[in-house]
């Protein structure tokens, strides 16, 4: 009869140990604000990339590929993690591209609970350049470009709807170029 209660108890803690251990593992200190990729000149908002990539996973390596973008090519980029202490104090975690990214010391990380917002958004050290850099449209235009060529080197006409969506991805190119030209004067 003790064999049975030992079995029966051990298949308990067995059952209960997965939902123990993603408990601890996002009991960090810190509460996840927002998150940047990129360099001073180029970043990108990755705050809702990092969420998914919490949500698989508390260790991954970071680089272009794990974002899917890359905001300054040719140059190394960090990612910017902006956090809120138990105090309420904010600090910024950096991890430079190739590096191991950890969330164990940041609360809610594998359920994605964080990235409310309430820090200001900015890279840290200022935009540089004229006018005030536009990461959300720099990535669109980064993405509108992949997808240009990824068009143009597609095999066959596909009845005539290829050459139709590289009409509308240049058109849409354009209007964000034009966009961001008027954000810049105005």
């Amino acid at each position: 009869m003790f064999k049975v209660w030992t079995i029966i108890a051990a298949l308990v803690a067995l059952t209960l140990l997965p939902g123990t251990l993603a408990a601890q593992r996002d009991e960090g200190e810190y509460v996840i604000l927002s998150a940047q990729y990129g360099t001073g000149n180029r970043h990108v908002d990755v705050t809702n990339q990092l969420k998914e990539l919490a949500r698989r996973d508390r260790v991954f390596r970071m680089d272009n590929r794990t974002f899917g973008i890359d905001p300054d090519p040719g140059r190394l980029k960090v990612l910017r993690i902006y956090a809120r202490g138990p105090n309420g104090q904010e600090r910024m975690f950096e991890f430079p591209e190739g590096s191991t990214v950890d969330g164990s010391q940041f609360r809610g990380w594998g359920r994605g609970e964080w990235g409310r917002g309430g820090w200001s958004g900015r890279w840290e050290g200022g935009g540089g350049g004229g006018g005030e850099y536009q990461p959300n449209m720099e990535a669109a235009m980064q993405q509108l470009r992949a997808a240009q060529s990824s068009l143009q080197n597609a095999s066959s006409d596909k009845g005539g709807h290829r050459v139709r969506a590289i009409e509308l991805v240049n058109q849409a190119i354009q209007e964000v170029e034009a966009g961001m030209r008027y954000d810049e004067r105005h």
